[in-house]
């Protein structure tokens, strides 16, 4: 035996149902088994949703500046270093 149609009484043409009212639609079974698709073997629950989301970000920066100009050098002048060491990093996360 198989459904072939739906019937819903007590209900105008034009009634339109939302989510909620349409999980509390049941039929082919007992009141214990709503939401089960009538002779099938299985049942969905569309109203649990379930969602995580981890997001995990590291940024690691090392910087050592050495400089040796004009050591162990005898005699000398105006000896002259122009070092500017820079170091840039960004994280970002677009959600959307």
């Amino acid at each position: 035996m198989t459904m072939k149609s739906l019937t819903i009484k007590d209900l105008a043409r034009t009634t339109e149902l939302d989510r909620h009212a349409m999980a509390g639609v049941s039929g082919g079974g007992t009141k214990d088994y709503k939401g089960m698709m009538p002779y099938s073997a299985f049942s969905l629950d569309a109203s649990k949703e379930s969602f995580s989301f981890d997001a995990t970000q590291l940024i690691s920066q090392d910087q050592k500046t050495v400089v040796n100009n004009g050591n162990n050098v005898a005699f000398a002048s105006d000896i002259t270093a122009n070092v500017k060491p820079t170091q840039k990093a960004h994280n970002t996360i677009n959600f959307g």
